[in-house]
């Protein structure tokens, strides 16, 4: 983390120095008036980063404010920053690419023969107009770019990540009694409380899920954003979760990235959403059991086979075991100790994904996991993974909208794909 907050502000006020560079260079060389929009530009660019160097350095707690000031004060900052941000990358991986080029030319020119034959080349006029017309075109594509990264982050965040989506998804596990056949969970995953989701929105979420009148609600970690107060609106929304077979959850990483994570268990366990710590309960109907395994948040740097032996501790071998595990990446591990389903989030699903070909999401989130969305097997264990509700960095979904899933568990052998409604 501490790593992160010092790396995190270099990053992006390197990008948005640059793209400030760039930008005052671009209105110089212009035909417009170029005096006053520098002025506009430089305001804009003081403006937008200081709020940001208060928000990565002061670090206020703000989880209640009023409608009009969230969507026309803290959604544009989201905007400028998220829409700067990747116009900046381009910029960089452009200049990046073109660096060596440039490297080449210049130790080119200084043979007297090369430069020679440069200075002809710059002179003759079908070579200023080719020049012309390629800075034009570099010019309209940097305006398209410009133009798609701000309505693109308008959109995600305005309107794409309030448009929640129920999904279906049946797993046929073979060691289910069929007196449980059609036993169904809710699942929702990554609520990140704070500022982006605020209480009256949980809430929203809460009437959803109960009213999709599963046997079972379970709520896979990330409770809050990262601030400790930020579980208090949580569990007086969630405190109206209800399902016949009660409602658990497990801790997710942010839920540690705050000054006292026990208070946080604790407020969730209180509000009525049983955290499983390494634990695992029995859910039983009409005599047929199966196990709700429950493990706290593993990070990369930890072996998952000591907490999931500790959680499954003397389990019977025979009866289904379906697994709460915040984090995707465990899959494997989990089908060599016998868990018949693992239920995850983490990714958001990407939160921006590009396109999906099979199993495989295009998001920059697949750069660090090949588990991001849907329905995954390893062996005979097989695994969700929730688009969550909430969104972490950026407030942006795009082509990845909030899910809240609706699990079928089904006695046998065929295990059809998810379904969305």
């Amino acid at each position: 983390m501490i790593i992160f907050r010092l790396v995190g502000p270099l990053v992006i006020f390197g990008l948005q120095f640059l793209l400030y560079r760039r930008t005052i260079r671009w209105v110089k060389t212009s035909r417009v008036e170029h005096r006053t929009l520098v002025r506009v530009t430089t305001v804009l660019f003081l403006l937008f980063n200081s709020a940001a160097a208060y928000v990565m350095f002061v670090r206020p707690v703000m989880l209640d404010v009023p409608q009009w000031f969230l969507y026309s004060g803290v959604y544009p900052y989201f905007i400028w920053h998220g829409a700067t941000f990747f116009i900046g990358l381009v910029v960089l991986v452009v200049s990046l690419t073109k660096l060596p080029f440039k490297a080449l030319f210049w130790a080119a020119r200084k043979i007297p023969v090369i430069r020679q034959k440069s200075e002809q080349l710059q002179e003759n006029p079908s070579y200023q107009q080719f020049d012309a017309s390629r800075r034009q075109f570099l010019r309209q594509g940097m305006y398209g770019l410009t133009a798609v990264s701000f309505a693109g982050s308008t959109y995600g965040m305005y309107l794409e990540r309030n448009q929640t989506e129920i999904t279906n998804a049946e797993f046929f596990l073979p060691t289910l009694d069929p007196r449980l056949d059609g036993f169904t969970i809710g699942l929702v995953s990554d609520v990140h409380s704070s500022i982006h989701m605020q209480k009256a929105k949980m809430g929203q979420y809460v009437n959803l899920l109960n009213s999709l009148q599963t046997d079972l609600i379970v709520v896979d970690g990330d409770f809050v954003n990262g601030s400790v107060e930020e579980v208090y609106p949580f569990a007086e929304a969630f405190s109206n979760l209800q399902a016949p077979h009660g409602v658990y959850g497990v801790m997710g990483n942010h839920d540690y990235y705050n000054s006292n994570p026990d208070l946080v268990a604790r407020e969730v366990n209180n509000c009525g959403v049983q955290i499983l710590l390494d634990d695992k309960i029995i859910v039983e109907r009409d005599g047929a059991q199966f196990y709700l395994v429950g493990v706290d948040d593993i990070g990369r740097e930890s072996s998952p086979e000591a907490r999931f032996k500790t959680a499954l501790g003397s389990a019977v071998s025979s009866i289904p075991k379906i697994l709460l595990c915040h984090r995707p990446y465990f899959l494997p591990e989990a089908s060599a100790l016998g868990i018949d389903l693992v239920l995850s989030g983490h990714t958001h699903g990407g939160q921006v994904v590009f396109g999906r070909f099979g199993e495989t999401v295009l998001a920059p989130a697949s750069l660090v996991s090949k588990y991001v969305w849907g329905k995954y097997r390893e062996g005979n264990s097989q695994m969700y993974v929730s688009r969550g509700i909430g969104t972490v960095g950026l407030p942006v979904r795009i082509n990845c909208p909030p899910e809240v899933t609706r699990i079928v568990l089904r006695s046998g052998n065929t295990s059809p794909g998810p379904q969305a409604s």
